[in-house]
């Protein structure tokens, strides 16, 4: 909570709006309105078209708004803390029962997080964004892969509520979740004990839980409001960027029959080499840098809609070139780990009200803070957190590589914590675009990581005194 002290308050998003506007639509239909300027008994406004966005969680999206209705937003950052502890603690209470000599859950607890403090954790509970609960679902995994058969039924059943929630509160942890499947089947098949398949049966129930949820969302906003639920087409400006998707677009252009050559043309319409990032692709709306949003709505809801065939496409026209820019959009990604974009802009602070429809009298409840007013402090904290992600992850590899260093179990461990910082790498800076928040949200897991093996290495003596003279 440090972050959130010194800050004086949360650290919003430009897109911390759309979750707060997104949670007061689902609520309106449940509680007293809120109308588009905030106030409590006006009815919402319709949108511009006959689409909804499924590209963000409605589930965070309503937790956000009952702060947001109750007054106090800073209880966000609260209640990411408490599913940071609880996932930790769980953790360590599991972990003690595979040890030949039990330690403090307490300390197991407590140490590993307060190391993980000094890096990037605070920033991401501060961070009104879903962001904090991809490693969170990172740990239920690798705490399931390797000592969930140890868990007790109440165990499994809330870190099964963690992963349920951790998925459903952002697309990309959804994907992250889906191909971290693979390797919980492989560990699997490499171990002999008894229990070993409940990991795999687990998170196949999470992510059936997660896609019921999807369509739950879509079959609702259908029947409700009577608009079709789209997807912000991420992967085809991925694509478009990185070449592959242009390549095939010069080359099948124009064809009524390929709906993203609407978006093709919208292309052309500025020489701006600046217009071919993915943002600017999906959001910009001047002449000079947009494209998506400057085409007619029906287009727009065409182009989101054949994203999948679109992928599919490009990759079996061009599956080396789309191969070899996905890896390499994940090891860019995987080199990003500044914690710059947690910090607001006052143009992202301005969008953030804005898209919360906040009036005049609103407004002070979304600020930046104190560490918002100078930024020369990114600099030393940047250059500090990089020392201890590469002290960590050396920390770590050398547990995994020396023999008998700690059980086997905490070894697996920490490996599905490098591996699912890998997939959240690939995840993020394939689909979407090598960004600092994506690699941030992730990387005080190899502190944590770290200082967890560090503990249960530590010599019982060692211990031992040390909690006397404490």
């Amino acid at each position: 909570m440090s972050v959130l002290l010194i800050n004086g308050g949360p650290l919003y998003y430009f897109d911390t709006g759309s979750y707060i506007r997104q949670g007061n639509v689902a609520l309106n239909s449940l509680l007293p309105t809120i109308s588009e300027s905030g106030s409590v008994g006006g009815s919402s406004a319709a949108d511009q078209d006959n689409t909804a966005t499924g590209s963000r969680s409605l589930i965070y999206g309503i937790v956000m708004a009952l702060f947001f209705r109750a007054g106090v937003l800073i209880a966000v950052p609260i209640f990411h803390m408490a599913g940071i502890f609880l996932v930790v603690w769980l953790l360590a209470r599991t972990t003690n029962r595979t040890l030949e000599e039990a330690r403090s859950t307490s300390l197991l607890t407590t140490v590993p997080l307060l190391v993980a403090a000094l890096s990037s954790l605070p920033f991401y509970i501060a961070y009104m964004m879903p962001d904090i609960f991809a490693p969170v679902l990172l740990i239920v995994i690798a705490a399931l892969t390797a000592v969930g058969r140890t868990m007790r039924g109440w165990e499994l059943f809330v870190m099964s509520g963690l992963a349920v929630f951790s998925v459903i509160s952002h697309p990309s942890h959804l994907a992250i979740a889906g191909l971290m499947v693979p390797f919980v089947i492989l560990a699997a098949l490499f171990m002999k004990a008894r229990g070993r398949w409940r990991a795999v049966i687990l998170l196949v129930i999470v992510l059936a839980i997660a896609v019921a949820e999807r369509k739950a969302f879509q079959i609702a906003v259908e029947t409700k409001t009577n608009k079709e639920v789209v997807y912000t087409p991420h992967i085809t400006a991925r694509l478009i960027v990185d070449g592959p998707g242009m390549d095939y677009l010069n080359d099948a252009c124009p064809d009524t029959n390929i709906p993203t050559c609407a978006l093709h043309e919208a292309l052309s319409w500025s020489d701006d080499p600046y217009r071919l990032t993915v943002s600017h692709i999906i959001f910009e709306r001047s002449p000079k840098l947009g494209s998506f949003r400057l085409m007619s709505a029906e287009d727009q809801k065409k182009v989101a809609r054949s994203q999948r065939d679109f992928a599919k496409a490009v990759f079996l026209s061009r599956p080396i070139a789309t191969s070899w820019a996905l890896a390499k959009n994940g090891y860019r990604q995987i080199l990003r780990d500044s914690v710059w974009m947690t910090i607001p802009t006052e143009q992202a602070l301005d969008n953030a009200r804005h898209l919360a429809r906040l009036d005049d009298s609103q407004l002070h409840l979304i600020q930046g803070g104190l560490l918002s007013k100078d930024r020369g402090w990114l600099t030393p904290v940047n250059a500090l957190h990089g020392f201890i992600y590469t002290v960590s992850f050396a920390v770590i590899v050398f547990f995994l590589l020396t023999p008998r260093s700690v059980p086997r179990d905490i070894k697996l461990f920490a490996l599905f914590i490098l591996i699912g910082i890998a997939v959240n790498a690939l995840v993020c800076g394939g689909v979407s675009q090598p960004a600092d928040r994506y690699g941030a949200r992730v990387m005080w897991l190899l502190p944590f990581t770290a200082a967890f093996l560090l503990i249960i290495r530590w010599p019982p003596a060692l211990r031992a005194a040390t909690k006397r003279d404490l």
